[in-house]
């Protein structure tokens, strides 16, 4: 494995259950939640947490597919929350949140450095702009659900 893909995959580690630059990681900020709270919509109109851990995965699942060199698009909708609001589906959100990762570092893992400066399926994005977008993407949302934590 290049060192340019370890250099990312430690940046993703580090966010998701690591030491982050941010101070927080994605374990701590979810650590605690019940479905409760995380279904919980504080601002008019906003996100609740569980939304946007819902969204986190199907933009990870876009990213996996593209890396893959398709545009297909998940076969769920985008912020799909499910019928029942309980401690069960919440847990169950939270295992495919971590399926979803472990699928986008499994994949991040085999993708050939070699091909992070051409272009990806989507017009005008390297694969490199691909995988730094979606970090990018972590780290902002994982900012609202920080934000939305202390207010729930």
């Amino acid at each position: 494995m290049s060192n340019e893909i370890n250099r990312i995959l430690k940046l993703f580690t580090e966010m998701h259950h690591g030491y982050c630059w941010i101070g927080v990681n994605f374990k701590t900020a979810l650590q605690g939640l019940n479905a409760e709270k995380a279904g919980s919509r504080n601002i008019e109109n906003g996100n609740s947490i569980w939304m946007l851990v819902s969204h986190i995965i199907y933009w990870r699942t876009t990213v996996v597919n593209r890396l893959e060199g398709t545009l297909d698009t998940p076969p769920f909708r985008d912020f799909t929350l499910p019928e029942a609001f309980t401690d069960e589906t919440w847990k169950q959100s939270l295992k495919d949140f971590e399926s979803t990762y472990h699928l986008l570092i499994k994949t991040i893992k085999h993708f050939n450095e070699k091909k992070l400066q051409e272009p990806s399926p989507k017009n005008g994005q390297t694969y490199y702009d691909l995988i730094m977008g979606c970090l990018q993407h972590d780290a902002y949302h994982l900012g609202q659900i920080i934000l939305l934590k202390k207010i729930v």
